[in-house]
């Protein structure tokens, strides 16, 4: 299984960094892990527009035939045991491309809803 992790905008800090390639090294005694770090979308005039600059950006990081879930605060919460869970279950239904996506500020556009099949929040 591959899992990607997409994000809108950049991590600037060293430590923070330093911990993500620690994890992803972790990974991928497990499984194929991989971080996309998207710019931040700029000049937008309001909120749709924004999001929908976001989602034409999003769209070339997945097929149809990924499994897409969109990490939001109103997603479904799950605790540390509870995520590996899922990955298992994914794992075991042989899911082949896996995608975590992270939104900009103003969450997701309505395209990018209808594609994910669901929405996980990590914590509270």
């Amino acid at each position: 299984m591959n899992i990607t992790l997409v994000v809108i905008g950049k991590t600037d800090e060293a430590y923070l960094k330093n911990g993500i390639e620690k994890y992803i090294k972790r990974l991928s005694h497990y499984t194929s892990f991989n971080i996309i770090e998207l710019p931040d979308v700029k000049g937008c005039k309001s909120e749709k527009e924004q999001k929908e600059k976001e989602a034409s950006l999003l769209l070339k990081y997945f097929t149809p035939t990924s499994d897409i879930y969109l990490l939001d605060e109103h997603g479904k919460q799950l605790s540390s045991v509870a995520f590996a869970s899922f990955l298992s279950q994914c794992m075991n239904r042989s899911v082949k491309q896996l995608v975590f996506i992270v939104g900009g500020p103003f969450g997701f556009s309505d395209q990018i809803k209808q594609q994910a099949k669901g929405l996980i929040s990590l914590s509270s």
